[in-house]
């Protein structure tokens, strides 16, 4: 993978302070999974593939901040948005990419071999926070 290039097209899709969709880790770890908001019809789903290490750390241990489940938030209260993605060379593999991904309160670094960038309609996406609109 040209890391360069990768790093080219996930800036074309001006993710600064969007509103982070979803953040998810599959099949063990091998990929994991940013969505996030790009316009009222479209939204950017960022795959990262063949996953050798995926660490974050989230808000749920800062002293004082939250004592609630994501899982049961409205869009409007999630608090997540999109701040910087860095690409780097994985230092100890360069078939690999070191991703490092700040979304305000979380922090995410992910080691994977590819970079799947997909522009997805939102008409039939379904996000988990989507759940929580209807109920009172």
């Amino acid at each position: 993978m040209n890391i360069e290039q990768k790093q080219k097209e996930l800036d074309l899709t001006d993710y600064w302070d969007a509103s982070i969709y979803n953040f998810y880790v599959s099949f063990f770890g091998d990929e994991t999974i940013i969505e996030y908001e790009d316009n009222q019809k479209k939204y950017w789903r960022v795959t990262f593939l063949l996953c050798g290490k995926v660490e974050y750390t989230t808000d749920a241990l800062w002293k004082n901040w939250r004592d609630y489940d994501v899982k049961s938030l409205k869009k409007t209260q999630l608090g997540y948005s999109a701040q910087n993605f860095t690409l780097l060379q994985y230092a100890q593999n360069k078939n690999f990419v070191e991703c490092r991904i700040d979304l305000g309160i979380t922090d995410i670094i992910i080691v994977c071999r590819d970079i799947q960038i997909e522009h997805l309609d939102l008409k039939g996406a379904h996000f988990f926070w989507q759940d929580n609109e209807t109920l009172e």
